[in-house]
């Protein structure tokens, strides 16, 4: 009788946890990403003849986990399939004679086998005398000629079609790596709009709201050579407008915390302040709560969660060198940047100071793939990012300052707010080391 058999090992599997048992190991996430994106491609050399595949796997949880992947596969490729995969424990058991007995017993003409290693590495040495080593997701096609005896005879014979090797899995793990950390960050700005939403008076939900934003928006910033180019391109404009939205009341707060922490600073300079902050504060909320924006952010959201990678990487996945080498690239230009910056040019100093900080989101979040390096240089930016922020922070103070200048208020409150505007500006030329116009 005749057969075709493909033997397959099972893709790349988590390690065993504590007490867990070896039958309960699942598939890593790049593992299943691997097969998903290269099984279309590896079973290219399949020829069914227009027969019935079956589909057998080991008990063992790894291995149903791969023979569905593999179903799915061989159904879009339009193979004739038996609709049920069947357990066979001789492929746990690593029993050759027992799977030729099924195999001899089996009504359909071509199988697919999903198993373990030593079994599927002895099983094609046993029927064709070869020796090939299967990596995880490792495909063997061999077509076999099975005499109708209890065990192998000398009429028994086989011959090897093809070989493929397994996906190489790590290539997976960085994609899922970095899907893993931008999609967390996505429910973590959920959370925080949400807690906004419910305590907008504190300002540190406001506060945390913009970081994990800016954090996300670092995030998909930096994966856009290997994202879909139009779902990168949305994903960042909306949470830069989800951005700009509180940037204002950000401000606020930050002059506001000075003017409260100023000792020699009036009640009614306070109460000034206080009730700026609180009617942008209001105004956030009402734009945050919009139906508009709750669309857009619902949006941007989804996107953060499901990547879709360009063709090429989705189909070979994405080396950590390749990784890696953005991130060094990264390093010279914001090196580079902070080497040449002249502090006087304000629109300058901002950018600059936003590329720091996107650096610092970048290192913090993928020290797994970028190395241990990443956490110093994290440090680093971070220290430039406050250096920096504290000048646009003045330069900002001192533009808000203006602004309450040109409203209608009392002798004391322009007096507390030209002192204030004084130490801004102090600070500013002292930071600049230059002499400024103070008026």
């Amino acid at each position: 009788m005749k057969r075709t058999l493909v033997v397959m090992r099972h893709g790349k599997a988590m390690p065993p946890a504590l007490n867990q048992e070896d039958a309960d190991r699942s598939l890593t996430n790049a593992g299943m990403a691997a097969l998903e994106a290269r099984l279309p491609h590896m079973l290219r050399l399949l020829q069914t003849d227009d027969g019935t595949v079956q589909i057998w796997t080991s008990p063992a949880k790894r291995a149903r986990q791969t023979a569905k992947l593999l179903k799915k596969a061989l159904k879009n490729n339009h193979v004739s399939l038996q609709k049920k995969i069947e357990p066979h424990d001789c492929l746990w058991e690593q029993d050759i004679d027992g799977f030729l007995d099924d195999l001899r017993t089996s009504k359909s003409e071509f199988v697919f086998a999903v198993g373990h290693v030593p079994f599927v590495e002895d099983i094609v040495e046993e029927l064709v005398g070869a020796s090939p080593s299967f990596s995880t997701g490792a495909l063997g096609c061999m077509e076999v000629h099975l005499a109708d005896a209890d065990e192998l005879t000398a009429t028994d014979n086989a011959r090897l079609l093809w070989f493929v090797q397994g996906p190489i899995s790590a290539n997976w793990k960085t994609m899922t790596q970095l899907q893993t950390t931008i999609a967390v960050t996505a429910e973590k700005i959920d959370d925080r709009r949400m807690a906004f939403i419910a305590n907008p008076e504190d300002t540190e939900t406001i506060h945390r709201f913009r970081t994990n934003t800016r954090t996300l928006r670092s995030l998909v910033a930096f994966i856009k050579p290997w994202q879909d180019t139009e779902q990168n391109a949305q994903a960042q404009t909306i949470l830069r407008d989800v951005v700009r939205y509180t940037s204002r009341l950000r401000e606020l707060d930050v002059l506001e915390q000075q003017v409260r922490e100023d000792p020699e600073s009036s009640p009614k300079l306070i109460a000034l302040c206080a009730k700026e902050a609180s009617a942008e504060r209001a105004k956030v909320l009402k734009t945050l709560t919009s139906k508009k924006v709750t669309k857009l952010f619902a949006r941007a959201m989804l996107l953060a969660k499901n990547v879709e990678w360009k063709k090429r990487y989705a189909s070979n996945g994405l080396t950590q060198e390749t990784v890696r080498a953005r991130f060094d690239d990264m390093i010279e230009s914001v090196s580079a940047d902070l080497a040449t910056l002249d502090l006087s040019d304000a629109e300058r100093t901002h950018d600059v100071r936003k590329h720091a900080k996107r650096m610092r989101y970048v290192a913090e979040h993928n020290e797994d793939i970028l190395g241990e390096d990443a956490v110093t240089i994290a440090k680093d930016m971070n220290a430039h990012q406050d250096n920096l922020g504290e000048i646009c922070d003045a330069r900002a103070n001192i533009r808000l300052i203006d602004e309450f200048l040109l409203k209608d208020l009392s002798k004391s409150v322009v007096r507390d707010l030209n002192r204030m505007r004084d130490q801004n500006v102090t600070f500013l030329c002292d930071a600049l080391k230059i002499e400024e116009v103070r008026d």
